[in-house]
């Protein structure tokens, strides 16, 4: 259930279940330069079938992701679930806590039946999860201030397609 922790030692590095309100600092840091966590809640962040990871290293949030019930019409799947927030603090990228995180994410979706993650992905995070095994769509956008997005995603159960 959402409501019991799941903790993960990977190294120095502890994986749990959080609220969204936990990722606010992350999320202000990382993802809107600072503007303040107004800008921080997502739509949907609260629902009782989202759930936020965060990867905490020393008692400090280091990395943390949300996954939102959101279905597309850019991907054809039968359950799907959309990635926000991914962000991990400047000085600890480079140390797998991303692929940390979408190995969670991943593991999660399979064991409730989600057989797509999809997400809006910054142009400068593109490779990463390109290398992690999503597809880019033809889709892309610009947010203001924030920068082009592309529509990708990964299929996790290739049943009913």
């Amino acid at each position: 259930q959402l409501n019991i922790l799941l903790i993960l030692t990977y190294m120095s590095f502890i994986l749990k279940k959080v609220e969204n309100t936990d990722l606010y600092p992350l999320r202000n840091k990382v993802l809107r330069n600072n503007k303040g966590f107004k800008y921080c809640k997502f739509d949907g962040d609260e629902n009782k079938d989202s759930v936020h990871f965060a990867v905490i290293k020393n008692k400090s949030i280091i990395g943390g992701v949300s996954l939102i019930k959101n279905n597309t019409n850019d991907i054809k799947s039968l359950i799907s679930i959309q990635l926000r927030g991914m962000a991990v603090y400047k000085n600890y990228q480079k140390n797998k806590i991303g692929s940390l995180l979408l190995n969670k994410v991943e593991s999660y979706c399979v064991k409730n039946n989600i057989d797509c993650v999809w997400m809006n992905a910054r142009s400068e995070a593109l490779k990463f999860y390109l290398k992690n095994g999503y597809t880019k769509t033809k889709k892309s956008f610009n947010i203001d201030g924030i920068g082009k997005h592309y529509v990708i995603y990964k299929k996790l159960n290739e049943k009913g397609y």
